[in-house]
């Protein structure tokens, strides 16, 4: 996968990132555990903040002061969902630093992980009932998927691994979009597709993120969950074949049936096509149409390229 003409795009998006990480660690300064949070917080690419300010910008938005408040909080909420998948996860190492848990323990980080959601949803609050809902409807469903990753057991492997990222990861990469896109006081309309374009670029993300762990040989829960469903698949044409009275040939036992290496590139480009598709539609200035054209190619860059 080819990804031309970066340049422009990441000296903006250099340029968001750190107005942004000005605003957020101005806030944090009042706040009790202010030293851990911007540890916790350190080293992120921060896409999703990036994503509401990029949307915001594009569609003439003025409340910036709001924008960043609200951008701080999807951070804050973000990176508590991390806190606490990695002692799900049990790892040991986040961007290059010991995991939190490590650090202070796995009560404290929970807790520690609680404060950091608390504060990102004061801040939705603070911000009015519309941001505040968003919020928690991203939160209820990126909740869900990791519960769906951690029990769920009865549907095939790429339908459950495509609800799965829809739901933990893409749901806040929609809710960074349609925050952008509300703050900037854009119409209903112009707010659904803003959404439902965060939705593609989180999906792209999480895809990247997973072809890099598949390249680098990793195996996580996810990888598990899908090896698992693969099985049980395996079983089921057994169990059919022995009801019918017919044979099952052995390699379609023995050999997997997805090539997940294909299937992520193939479901990548898809996601970024479409996101892109979505963003044509939209009457928008430029350079700041562009931007929002390129935003999910630079997603998937700014994973690929750790590989290249």
């Amino acid at each position: 996968m080819v990804f031309e003409g970066m340049e422009e795009l990441e000296e903006y998006i250099g340029k968001l990132r750190r107005e942004f990480n000005q605003h957020i660690y101005k806030k944090l300064k009042s706040d009790l555990d202010s030293r851990l949070v911007e540890d916790v917080i350190s080293g992120g690419k921060r896409l999703r903040p990036v994503l509401l300010l990029l949307v915001f910008k594009a569609l003439n938005g003025k409340d910036l002061e709001r924008a960043l408040d609200v951008a701080s909080a999807l951070e804050l909420a973000h990176n508590a969902s991390l806190t606490h998948d990695d002692i799900i996860d049990v790892d040991f190492e986040r961007r290059g630093k010991p995991t939190l848990w490590r650090q202070i323990g796995i009560g404290r980080a929970l807790i520690e992980g609680h404060r950091m959601i608390n504060l990102a949803f004061q801040i939705a609050l603070n911000e009015g009932l519309e941001i505040a809902k968003i919020f928690l409807e991203a939160w209820d469903r990126a909740s869900n998927g990791v519960l769906k990753e951690l029990m769920h057991r009865d549907l095939p492997g790429k339908t459950l691994y495509l609800s799965i990222i829809k739901e933990k990861t893409a749901s806040l990469f929609e809710a960074a979009a349609e925050c952008g896109a509300l703050i900037a006081g854009a119409s209903a309309e112009i707010i659904q597709q803003a959404k439902k374009y965060g939705e593609k670029v989180g999906i792209a993300y999480q895809l990247a993120d997973d072809y890099v762990d598949m390249v680098r040989g990793r195996f996580s829960l996810r990888s598990h969950l899908v090896f698992y469903n693969r099985f049980e698949e395996k079983i089921r044409q057994i169990m059919l074949a022995v009801k019918l009275k017919t044979t099952v040939p052995l390699r379609n036992i023995l050999a997997p049936k997805i090539d997940w290496g294909r299937f992520l590139i193939e479901e990548l480009a898809k996601n970024i096509t479409e996101a892109k598709q979505i963003v044509e539609k939209i009457y928008l200035p430029e350079p700041e149409k562009m931007y929002l054209k390129k935003f999910p190619e630079y997603c998937v860059y700014s994973m690929l390229r750790e590989v290249s």
